[in-house]
């Protein structure tokens, strides 16, 4: 028995190895702070799941193996799925410098300036195989001395253990335009996804500095043995 537990994690390695021979592909790894032998190549949601069903049934081992695989697939391809991001400008950049001005003696700052972020997810609930989606309002007013600032939001996954699963940066327009916005993160919750509190932190930029920033939860929890996820903004 001492022998056999001693060859898991070997066992464990090797048979990574030998899912990802043949799979590597040039790209940007999508599991930021995954198992490296995840994130060593570019990311195919049915491999990383796939990888992680393997390493989580062999290190879950005896009656554990079934339950193991299932939570290593969920996590393999949470941290795989595709941070999707679209935008549309719902107020010009005129209306927000008037509303600036008329609130700042008629002035607009030298630099621009971050007037309103919010975002939340939208809807509160969705079940594995559905979409989670985050909901954004972003207000920028141009400063006299930066009319066109590069503005940015940010999400981070994380597991209900601290450790980062997946993360990305979008543009927030293409022409660098101040006004408002709508704006969002949308990504596919895989099935299998085990339950438990998912930490969310999303992130704005303005010309590559962080100027806001908000934290969220998704909670995982098993409805009639089905996984049912829970959005929810945290206070």
């Amino acid at each position: 028995m001492l022998i056999k537990q001693t060859f898991k994690p070997v066992l464990a390695t090797v048979v990574a190895a030998a899912l990802l021979c043949g799979c590597a592909a040039p790209g940007t790894p999508g599991a930021l702070g995954a198992p490296s032998a995840i994130a060593s190549f570019g990311c195919n949601p049915a491999v990383t799941a796939g990888i992680g069903a393997v390493l989580g049934g062999l290190i879950g081992g005896g009656s554990n193996t079934v339950r193991g695989a299932a939570i290593g697939a969920g996590l393999g391809a949470l941290a795989c799925v595709a941070l999707n991001y679209q935008s549309e400008q719902v107020k010009t950049s005129q209306q927000v410098e008037r509303d600036y001005k008329a609130a700042n003696k008629g002035r607009l700052p030298e630099q621009a300036t971050l007037v309103k972020y919010e975002t939340a997810f939208t809807p509160t609930s969705v079940r594995p195989g559905q979409k989670a989606q985050t909901n954004s309002y972003i207000e920028v007013v141009p400063g006299t001395k930066d009319a066109n600032p590069l503005v940015e939001e940010e999400i981070t996954l994380y597991k209900p253990d601290g450790s980062t699963l997946t993360s990305a940066r979008k543009q927030l327009s293409a022409t660098n335009s101040t006004g408002g916005f709508k704006g969002g993160f949308g990504f596919p919750m895989p099935e299998g996804v085990p339950q438990g509190v998912y930490p969310v932190k999303t992130a704005l930029y303005l010309n590559k500095a962080k100027v806001s920033g908000q934290d969220m939860k998704l909670q995982v929890v098993q409805v009639d043995g089905m996984s049912t996820v829970v959005l929810a903004q945290a206070n």
